[in-house]
């Protein structure tokens, strides 16, 4: 591993990198790449900045192909006769062979659908002839993107935001003098059918389906806004469709709506998981007319107060060696190298903290493989939901970071689509009578059935990593209604499924309970026992049996009670002193698989962590298991590959280690306007810009799961032990954490020296239940510190 050069870095200013920006225009040919995003949580876009005619690329995160959109007896890849018989004999070639196949349960993905780009707005400035003076910029905190130049001696400025208050994203044109006359269009010439597009007074509206007469509906509205201008039909080409405002005008604004058919409400069998809602033209036309009636100013003004109160809430601040903060982010990204820069990793982190925010609201899906961004009609792996690392990734740093409130999405994803095709897929594949299931990838109709290659369909197990989420909302937040209500229920649902599938193991004949069959994502056999799950339904078992909640369920309490001292373990350490992937032994030594899934229970997990962090032997085992992996680059040189090293080696105190990995993720992965690509080039995939952030706090700040102390019995004179610090870079020397969240509640700031010690620290309680264990502030080196 790279150890980065040393700095001197007394004295230097702290740094907070809260914007992106550029001295050129972006490239309609590499949108992806090139433009600055913008996002509300349903609606998504992507401003070039071209300075004659603008392009912004327009998605809504419902709009999807397939589904039963296109197939009304569409089943979500369920067979439509059970499959679980199969099981049995399943497991008994795996036990008595040690490895196996599932090609019994395999399923077929018609339909699968996929996610789809929305459109594009242009707006036309005609010729502008030489253009000086350019600049183009996203704020991070305020959620707006800007753009100014100048012609001749006219000075534009454009802005442009999609506000959460208002539902719609707004674009603005101002100058000093006189706009040029503008012409605004919307279109998609990549769909298929292709949609109407049509204009009336000073709007425009795109209406469109995804497949010829049963297809989901899609809208998207355009209306402009020209202050002291009467509005008039005259305006309106209806040959191109197109809104022409005269030139002479000092302000025009454009007010975008959009919206499907699809309701995620209507996915269970009550409704014949159709998913279909109402045809969305009239709340199009009623969101849209309602935001065009504002000002800028107020539409702006709330959209700021919304999007601040979010990003507001945690702050990194980073040195700037380099004095990079006077150089245009697109650059500094495009030609980083290393040893790193900290004003661009603080940056990343800030993005990463955008992003989300960005794309993950009350109301709206969670974000996909693209967040909520793409400009394709096929994007690559569908755009879709992957929940072997990808969706998990994306919800790493959210609640330590203090935007709890935004995984809302990914709750009622839970609930409405996942849970209802879940239990079928339950039935119908493993026999279980209660409980659900989901595999590796998933649409956003509920497909939850085993696609067709074992290596990375087989995973049944996806359910209760995303369980790991659901108690971490809660361990954060302690809202005892939300976890009653919602948290539970999703719990007990897992929880119930593999107290179905858990056998004993007749292959050592141990005694002990095991999950078979079991494919480790992406890698390996179809096996028995395989670590990932057994680490997982560890956390699982542990988390459900740690609540008052839980005991106040008697049946399952006892259930869970009697299950978890049998479970096989989730840590054997191997013949390489390796942590194993299976309960075999069948490490491969300097096998570079991007998965870590071995390590899920050291990082984001805490079933090796929390239990085993300070036992030499376990953590000499996992720094082994890492140096045998590689540095992510070897096998498909993925972005979230590198990241998830890097916390891992945080949470070893590897600071050296952590630094390298992530500063070469960066390098290696993340494009000039800071998107994460997968292999280096597009695809971009959000997921490393999600999972960058959870390994930054990870070096930063250690608050280990409390819940196996709790389930112990051990009720007075408990302390929660937060580390601060832990594996703090030297490049990141004198630096400062503002609105770091506890588990229990609370909150703590920070500062820190040039060698990483904390020289300063407050924590807040605020939020804290007096029945919680009391907190102790230590340093790397164990020393306790006064907050």
């Amino acid at each position: 591993m790279r150890t980065p050069a040393a700095i001197n870095l007394l004295a230097l200013p702290l740094v907070a990198a809260k914007s992106l920006w550029s001295d050129s225009p972006g490239n309609l040919s590499s949108i992806i790449t090139t433009a600055f995003p913008l996002g509300n949580g349903r609606l998504g876009a992507m401003p070039i900045g071209l300075p004659g005619k603008e392009n912004v690329n327009l998605n809504v995160d419902s709009l999807w192909r397939g589904g039963p959109f296109e197939n009304p007896a569409y089943t979500g890849g369920n067979p439509n006769v059970s499959k679980a018989d199969a099981l049995p004999g399943i497991r008994e070639w795996i036990f008595q062979n040690g490895t196996g196949n599932v090609t019994a349960l395999y399923g077929e993905f018609p339909d699968y659908g996929s996610y789809q780009v929305l459109g594009n707005l242009t707006i036309d400035l005609g010729d502008v002839g030489t253009v000086s003076n350019y600049r183009r910029s996203l704020d991070l905190q305020s959620g707006i993107y800007a753009d100014q130049f100048r012609s001749g001696n006219v000075d534009i400025e454009r802005e442009a935001f999609c506000s959460y208050p208002d539902q719609v994203c707004v674009y603005r044109l101002s100058s000093n003098r006189t706009l040029p006359a503008i012409t605004v269009g919307l279109e998609n010439q990549l769909t298929s059918p292709t949609p109407n597009v049509t204009c009336h007074g000073n709007s425009i509206s795109l209406y469109g389906v995804t497949a010829p007469t049963i297809g989901m509906i899609y809208n998207a509205r355009v209306t402009v806004v020209a202050p002291g201008l009467k509005t008039s039909s005259d305006h309106c080409s209806r040959i191109n469709a197109t809104v022409t405002v005269p030139k002479g005008q000092r302000e025009v604004y454009l007010v975008f709506a959009a919206g499907t058919n699809y309701d995620a409400s209507k996915g269970n069998a009550a409704a014949g998981f159709s998913f279909r809602g109402k045809d969305p033209y009239g709340q199009v036309l009623q969101t849209a007319s309602s935001a065009a009636k504002k000002s800028y100013f107020t539409l702006r003004s709330s959209h700021v107060k919304d999007f601040r109160a979010l990003s507001g809430t945690f702050e990194l601040s980073l040195p700037d060696p380099n004095n990079s903060s006077n150089k245009p982010t697109t650059e500094l990204i495009d030609s980083y190298t290393l040893p790193g820069d900290p004003f661009v990793e603080n940056l990343l982190f800030d993005y990463g903290r955008y992003l989300f925010i960005s794309s993950s609201r009350p109301g709206s899906l969670p974000p996909n493989l693209q967040g909520l961004w793409t400009e394709s009609y096929s994007p690559a792996w569908s755009g879709d939901y992957h929940a072997n690392i990808n969706l998990q990734m994306a919800h790493w740093a959210v609640e330590q970071t203090g935007l709890g409130a935004l995984t809302e999405p990914l709750w009622s994803y839970i609930t409405e689509t996942w849970m209802p095709r879940g239990a079928e897929t339950a039935g119908l594949l493993y026999g279980a009578k209660e409980g659900w299931v989901t595999h590796d990838e998933m649409n956003t109709f509920g497909h939850t059935a085993m696609k067709n290659d074992a290596q990375w369909a087989n995973y049944p197990v996806s359910n209760a990593w995303l369980a790991h989420h659901v108690w971490d909302h809660f361990d954060y937040t302690q809202d005892e209604t939300w976890y009653r209500d919602t948290g539970y229920p999703i719990l007990k649902g897992v929880a119930e499924f593999w107290l179905s599938q858990l056998v004993e193991d007749e292959y050592f004949h141990d005694g002990t309970l095991v999950v078979n069959p079991c494919n480790s994502p992406e890698h390996g056999p179809t096996t028995f026992g395989c670590t990932h799950y057994q680490q997982l339904l560890t956390e699982l078992f542990t988390h459900l049996l740690s609540t008052r909640i839980t005991r106040n369920d008697p049946t399952l309490h006892v259930t869970l009670s009697k299950t978890l001292p049998l479970l096989s373990p989730g840590l054997l350490i191997g013949k390489w002193s390796q942590i194993q992937e299976w309960k075999l032994d069948l490490d491969t030594q300097n096998d570079t698989h991007r998965h870590l899934s071995n390590l899920y229970g050291w990082y984001p997990g805490s079933s090796i962590s929390s239990l085993h962090g300070n036992n030499k032997t376990v953590t000499d085992a996992v720094a082994t298991t890492l140096y045998s992996r590689g540095n992510g680059t070897e096998d498909q040189n993925t972005g979230w590959a590198k990241v998830w090293r890097s916390a891992c080696w945080a949470g070893l105190n590897h600071s050296d280690n952590a630094y390298a990995e992530l500063s070469l993720a960066v390098q290696k992965n993340f494009a000039a306007n800071g998107f994460s690509l997968y292999g280096g080039s597009t695809p971009f995939q959000a997921d490393a810009n999600f999972g960058l952030v959870g390994a930054v706090l990870e070096a930063l700040v250690r608050d280990r799961d409390r819940s196996y102390d709790a389930l112990s019995g051990k009720t007075t004179g408990r302390v929660q032990e937060v580390v601060l610090g832990p594996a703090i870079p030297g490049a990141w020397g004198n630096g400062e954490i503002k609105g770091v969240r506890l588990r229990g509640g609370g909150r703590v700031n920070f500062r820190w020296d040039a060698a990483g010690v904390v020289s300063s620290c407050r924590f807040d309680s605020a939020g804290r239940k007096s029945s919680m264990a009391k907190v102790r502030f230590v340093g790397k080196d164990g020393a306790e510190i006064t907050c």
